[in-house]
């Protein structure tokens, strides 16, 4: 019966008793140091290498608890070595108080009677085996608690059918039980050299492959270190029993069409098997190829592919043909196809298929037979299925420029080269190299096609299209993982993607643009194409003439900019400005020579003068402008270009005049227009009309306020504004000043600035005539001008403003303190002349009420004349009739 794990062992407490100068290990805990660190000492210190204990000051103290201790391996991985007891109180260390190590377990397998390292190798069946324990941890088993039973070292053996042993057989039917291992030294063997080792010819072992395991079994250090990525060491081993039957092991199940893969046989070591793969129906003609065995390896021997076919000649069991009947023919006779293979000493032996775009995707079945002349052989096989490669291919856009750089990229599973070419309007229709698209790719030729690098997985090429020679239009790339054309496919992985290719271009965002001297103008525009090169600025004046290229930036946009100091120096007027592409080819086909003196191009040869710029006979302005145009139209030169114009003017400021009046109280706002660039800077001067040199006696003051402000776009022109904060300016006249910081336009006005009208006063005004018996009473309302603040004054007692014999003033409540203020606004001429106005309308009306009084009394004393004649007459009337009644 086979010594298993679930043997059942007596379970005893781990040893835990820590001696003085004992040694502990990374990741143990529970431990009794009080040995190590008695009373009174309640700490350890821990010395850096080279210094002394008791004279240097220690690098790390830690206070510790002595009945039970744990060596956690986050602390102490970098703190191996002594630990000093420590006098908390006095600051002195005491002796060792323990030795912290990184446990180490290292584990080979050795034959007993040679004392020969088979580790990882194979073994006949019967030779005794040892398992030599390099380990560290023999500081365990000299603590005082340490029983027979407490190996620290745990060795379980797990067995080519998945069990796991806990012990082994020994020759003469004993057994070994690993937990009984106790290391006294560095080196010890499990089962013990005398014991005569592990009997691997027991009946019980099965062949093949067994893997040996070391762990720590002592105070949870196995447990406590399973996370820990530190130094501690756990290295096992491994052996093969060996046996008479064939083994076969496959690197990988699965192989894509292009990959080489391994296959591992496993067998008696020094005689030769026979592996081959099985054909079935395949021709081995391209396209139907089984994998095939790379030749010149080692332990591997093949026939010659023109004989003589002594392997091929090998009859499997159970076949009534040879391995050659059994494979394909073609190519080289077949030989590949089979192969002797012999395994190393260890009874093993790796050998390497491979496949090409030749092999057909499919499952194939590999056999093994031998050992050779064996009476029984054995046999083993195993499946391999290939499958076809995967190609991916992506450019990032599907349209381009002519010119443009496209960059193809992607993977490619099926092989190690990647094989492009192209489809479209009048190019052959099996396809045509990608780097030469007229010339026609021959299918299973790799010559014939453009072939990218890459590292058998990824793949890129880099394709100009200025260099192809092809229209506009839209085309289709393929990206094969063999040499197929477009007519071919079917066998091969493959991706095909189109593209659209149009005419360069380029662009300007304005066609006109107006600048004043002194000023920075900026062109803008786009292209598509190659942009190599950027693009060339041809600027055209009276008298004037400037060449110079710009580069592209990402996304083809370009930008050039005229500084200020340029414009400063052209005179006012019109410029041609044209802007060059150099199309696809990259190259402008004109240009200037090195002095602008002549304009030269490609045609009728490369540098040719073209017309001359510069000098006698020079075209000027317009004409060398018209004659660039000219030649760029040539159907010799394939250079587009686009036309801009700008327009310099003399800097203008204008000042809008309803700015120009203000008051003491509210802030004033100086505005205008003008043709500066927006964002140029104005300096506004507000000085005193007054200012001038004080006079003996005088009080000096005056006002004023500067400042810059920017221009920037209104909705039609571009505008600027100024603000004077409130209060700034006293009343009276101001002279403004503004000016370009950058150019010489300025601009200049008067800035009247009064005291502000916020109430009013009521004036009557008495006209009586004199030596009226009836007197008019005629009132004129004069409104009477009050500032908002006026300063207290001292109470000022005025008598009444009167016209002499006709007009009386009679003042309204407090008018004493705004006499001063109201006589000054008087004296203004404008208001002067108002007075004027309003005293010849009272005057005329004077004159009227008089006249018309006159009038009436004169009416008055007719009427009353009139008046008492009748009355007299009729009294005379009625005395006669009394009269005459009484005589009656």
């Amino acid at each position: 019966m086979l010594i298993l794990i679930g043997i059942s062992i007596p379970v005893l407490a781990d040893p835990v008793i820590v001696p003085l100068g004992g040694e502990v290990y990374l990741g143990e805990e529970g431990l009794d140091i009080r040995y190590a660190v008695p009373y009174p000492y309640t700490s350890i210190a821990y010395f850096p290498a080279g210094s002394s204990p008791g004279r240097d000051q220690p690098l790390d103290i830690m206070q510790v608890n002595q009945g039970r201790f744990s060596v956690i391996p986050d602390l102490f991985y970098d703190r191996t070595g002594a630990w000093y007891q420590w006098d908390q109180v006095r600051g002195i260390p005491g002796q060792v108080a323990f030795i912290v190590r990184n446990p180490r377990i290292s584990l080979k397998v050795m034959d007993r009677n040679t004392m020969g390292d088979r580790s990882y190798g194979t073994v006949s069946r019967g030779t005794p085996l040892v398992i030599q324990v390099e380990t560290n941890l023999a500081g365990i088993t000299r603590r005082p608690d340490y029983s027979s039973n407490d190996g620290p070292v745990k060795i379980q053996i797990r067995t080519p059918g998945g069990g796991t042993l806990a012990g082994v057989k020994t020759p003469g039917g004993g057994q070994y039980i690993f937990s009984s291992f106790k290391p006294t030294g560095e080196l010890g063997y499990a089962p013990p050299i005398e014991s005569g080792g592990w009997d691997t010819g027991w009946s019980g072992y099965e062949s093949g492959l067994y893997h040996i395991e070391p762990k720590f079994a002592v105070n949870r250090m196995d447990d406590n270190l399973r996370s820990y990525q530190g130094g501690y060491t756990l290295r096992g081993t491994e052996v093969t029993l060996g046996t008479e039957r064939a083994g076969l092991h496959l690197s990988d199940e699965t192989v894509v069409r292009g990959d080489p893969f391994g296959v591992t046989i496993t067998g008696s070591p020094g005689s030769p098997y026979i592996i081959w793969i099985e054909g079935g129906s395949r021709t081995g003609s391209p396209g139907d190829q089984p994998p095939m065995i790379i030749t010149s390896q080692e332990g591997v021997r093949q026939d010659n592919p023109d004989g003589p076919y002594i392997i091929g000649s090998y009859r499997p069991s159970g076949k009534r043909t040879a391995i050659r009947d059994l494979v394909p023919s073609y190519p080289f006779g077949g030989v590949y196809y089979y192969a002797e293979v012999t395994p190393d000493q260890t009874g093993r032996r790796t050998i390497e298929f491979r496949t090409t775009q030749e092999t057909s995707d499919r499952r194939y079945t590999i056999h093994i037979e031998g050992p050779l002349g064996s009476v029984n052989p054995r046999s083993d096989t195993i499946s391999v299925q290939v499958v076809k490669g995967s190609v991916s291919l992506t450019t990032g856009s599907e349209t381009f420029t002519l010119g443009d750089e496209v960059l193809l990229r992607g993977t490619n599973t099926g092989s190690c080269e990647t094989y492009l070419f192209i489809t479209g309007p009048n190019l052959p229709s099996a396809g045509g190299r990608l780097d030469a698209p007229r010339r026609q790719v021959s299918d299973g030729n790799p010559g014939s096609f453009t072939t990218a690098s890459g590292d058998c997985e990824t793949w890129e090429f880099r394709l100009y299209t200025g260099e192809l020679g092809l229209d506009t239009g839209t085309y289709t790339i393929y990206a094969v993982s063999a040499p197929r054309d477009r007519y071919h496919l079917e066998s091969t992985s493959w991706q095909a993607i189109p593209i659209t290719l149009k005419r360069p271009y380029i662009s300007v965002s304005s066609r006109r643009m107006t600048v004043a001297q002194g000023d920075e103008l900026t062109i803008t525009g786009s292209t598509g194409g190659r942009t190599d090169a950027g693009v060339a600025i041809w600027i055209f004046g009276r008298n004037y003439f400037r060449y110079d290229t710009v580069q592209i930036e990402r996304g083809g946009w370009f930008s050039y900019e005229l500084s200020s100091s340029v414009t400063r120096d052209m005179a006012p007027g019109e410029y041609s400005v044209i802007i060059q592409h150099p199309m696809a080819n990259g190259n402008f086909d004109l240009w200037p020579d090195r002095n602008r003196e002549m304009v030269l191009g490609t045609t009728p040869w490369y540098g040719a003068p073209v017309f001359r710029i510069a000098g006698p006979g020079a075209l000027q302005g317009p004409a060398a402008a018209a004659a660039l145009i000219t030649a760029l139209q040539s159907q010799f030169i394939d250079d587009t270009y686009i036309e801009y114009s700008i327009i310099v003017q003399n800097p203008k400021i204008a000042i809008t005049a309803g700015s120009l009046n203000g008051t003491t109280e509210m802030p004033i706002v100086i505005s205008g227009t003008t043709n500066l660039a927006s964002g140029s800077r104005l300096l506004v001067e507000i000085t005193d009309e007054q200012f001038g040199p004080t006079r003996k006696g005088g009080d000096g003051s005056w006002s004023g306020y500067s400042g810059t402000t920017t221009v920037y776009q209104g909705p039609g022109e571009r505008e600027f504004a100024f603000e004077i904060p409130a209060g700034t300016l006293k009343e009276g006249r101001y002279r403004v000043l503004v000016q370009a910081v950058s150019s010489q336009g300025t601009a200049s006005g008067v800035l009247q600035v009064t005291i502000p009208v916020t109430s009013g006063e009521t004036m009557t005004v008495n006209l009586t005539p004199p030596k009226s018996p009836a007197p008019v009473q005629t009132q004129i309302q004069i409104q009477t001008l009050e500032p908002e603040q006026i300063p207290t004054e001292p109470a000022q007692t005025e008598g009444p403003v009167s016209t002499p014999d006709l007009v009386y003033e009679t003042p309204t409540a407090d008018m004493g303190g705004m006499i001063p203020d109201i006589m000054r606004i008087i004296r203004e001429p404008p208001v002067l002349l108002g007075f004027g106005i309003l005293f010849g309308l009272c005057v005329a009306g004077l004159i009227a009420a008089l006249v018309a009084w006159m009038r009436k009394e004169r009416d008055e004393e007719e009427n009353g004349s009139e008046s008492s004649d009748e009355e007299d007459l009729k009294l005379t009337d009625s005395e006669k009739e009394t009269d005459e009644g009484s005589g009656s």
